[in-house]
């Protein structure tokens, strides 16, 4: 597994961004936030970055990808989510996770293709991002935003992880959203949120927020899942996808 952890909550190869679409004017003639071209090379630098470090990519360089892929979650991927801005309880939950697909690689009890899924599932993960939106969470009660500011942020949040749910959010998305708000890690591994953050800085990653559960039409209601229950439901959906009825196959 040679990268590091990406989310396309997306099915099997989809590891690609979303478009990226210039500043526009709303109703109100201001200029809503640009996910422009500056915002695409930080998020494929990090995403570069981020599969270096965690080997995540490296797997399919060799002819037997099983060993690979194990040595990229024990060695790379669980150290990395260990430094990570997870919470701890995430933490926790993500790495025994990870640690119960070891026997399964070193048993080979799933096919090249399920190996092919989970390598796709881990590479562009965007729970394992979560920390930077939970760092956010953290800091906004500080920075000077309203009570129903705070309200929105949640609800936001919340949307935004029914998104990785259901696969609609990919790491890079993840990343746009999250560009004014933050920084490449110390180590190089993929980015973090910054500290101190502004009152303006939050929102505009509300903004930018809003902007992707809007256009996927995500629901706005409550959703109390927590970021490692969204990535067992990953990891669950890329080692037993479901069985397609043969009608919509054809």
């Amino acid at each position: 597994m040679s990268d590091t952890p990406s989310a396309n909550s997306a099915d099997d190869s989809t590891a690609s961004a979303s478009a990226v679409s210039p500043a526009a004017v709303n109703d109100g003639g201001s200029v809503e936030p640009s996910l422009g071209p500056a915002c695409l090379v930080v998020s494929i630098l990090s995403l570069a970055i981020f599969c270096a470090v965690c080997g995540i990519g490296s797997w399919f360089v060799f002819s037997d990808q099983y060993p690979y892929a194990e040595k990229g979650i024990t060695k790379q991927l669980i150290p990395w989510v260990a430094t990570s801005q997870l919470a701890e309880a995430d933490k926790r939950s993500i790495t025994q996770q990870l640690n119960a697909l070891v026997p399964i690689l070193q048993n080979r009890e799933i096919d090249t293709t399920q190996l092919t899924r989970l390598h796709f599932c881990l590479q562009d993960n965007p729970v394992l991002l979560w920390g930077a939106v939970q760092s956010i969470e953290l800091q906004a009660p500080e920075a000077g935003l309203s009570e129903t500011e705070l309200t929105s942020l949640t609800r936001i949040t919340q949307r935004l992880l029914r998104m990785a749910a259901n696969r609609q959010l990919g790491r890079r998305d993840l990343e746009f959203s999250l560009q004014n708000c933050s920084e490449v890690r110390a180590d190089g591994a993929s980015i973090e949120t910054k500290q101190n953050l502004t009152a303006e800085q939050i929102r505009d990653f509300m903004t930018r927020a809003e902007q992707l559960v809007v256009k996927n039409e995500v629901p706005n209601e409550p959703y109390e899942k927590t970021p490692a229950e969204v990535f067992a439901i990953l990891i669950d959906h890329a080692l037993n996808p479901p069985i397609e009825p043969a009608e919509t196959r054809k």
